[in-house]
């Protein structure tokens, strides 16, 4: 549990996270699952979904999610191998 009272009056962080192109996660999944995983993705450019990635920050420091003890992964590959461990359907809960 998250002591609260550290969080001061701004109860909002920027977490931590893994900064990927598209082509690194395609890549990621390749070595996961297969080429036959890869060759399942349909690649068509969605200008409205392009609009809305644009205006996200590229990169930020996460500092104060940090000093409360929140951590990433690393990599796709780590953030594929997290997903299969723990939530991947058929996992126990």
């Amino acid at each position: 549990m998250l002591d609260t009272s550290s969080l001061g009056a701004r109860r909002t962080l920027n977490m931590p996270g893994v900064a990927a192109t598209v082509a690194d996660q395609i890549e990621a999944l390749k070595r996961a699952a297969g080429p036959e995983a890869e060759a399942l993705i349909d690649r068509r450019p969605d200008e409205a979904i392009a609009k809305i990635v644009g205006g996200w920050p590229k990169s930020f420091a996460p500092v104060r999610a940090a000093q409360l003890g929140f951590v990433a992964e690393n990599s796709v590959d780590e953030l594929i191998a997290v997903y299969l461990e723990d939530d991947a359907p058929g996992k126990a809960p």
